[in-house]
């Protein structure tokens, strides 16, 4: 049986002995497998209640990404609740930063909330794009690995160098 999923619903990700992080859907496309999400921190031991998530905002997210739905549809990633008063004004479509392989140009890119697969307007970057989130669509794997990667390092970091190269 799959687990059906929609805009609002808040999920949870398995993120290896960090334990999980905290998903909003927060664009889910008429067709297609892509939908964007938001995700929270910190890492967690279980699920948070309805009252914690409903206190949570788009400007508390620490990560946005547009992402593939296999894990949600399979129950991999667990819905735990629908976001209450649900508005798309509240949780905007960003904007991404793609880099070009060779000449490593940068491009800002948007879409479109109803097609998250082609580009609806590619221009250069500048400076200001630099922080944008990257343009990239994430599985399973990959973003477990982006969020053990990002909460990991909210601990102190220790410098090592023996590690450091001339």
């Amino acid at each position: 049986m799959t687990q059906q999923y929609g805009e609002g619903d808040w999920f949870t990700v398995p993120i290896g002995k960090l334990g999980l992080a905290v998903g909003l859907v927060a664009r889910k496309p008429r067709r297609g497998t892509l939908f964007l999400g938001y995700f929270f921190g910190p890492a967690r031991r279980t699920a948070p209640v309805q009252d914690e998530l409903d206190r949570l905002a788009a400007t508390d997210s620490v990560f946005v990404c547009r992402l593939k739905d296999a894990a949600l549809h399979r129950g991999l990633w667990r819905v735990i609740g629908k976001r209450e008063r649900w508005r798309h004004k509240d949780w905007p479509m960003p904007r991404f930063l793609r880099r070009e392989g060779l000449s490593g140009k940068a491009i800002r890119v948007d879409y479109d909330a109803d097609n998250l697969t082609t580009p609806e307007r590619e221009t250069a970057a500048t400076a200001a794009d630099a922080t944008l989130p990257e343009d990239i669509v994430y599985d399973e794997k990959r973003l477990s690995a982006a969020l053990v990667q990002l909460f990991a390092s909210e601990k102190p970091m220790t410098l090592d160098p023996g590690h450091w190269t001339r």
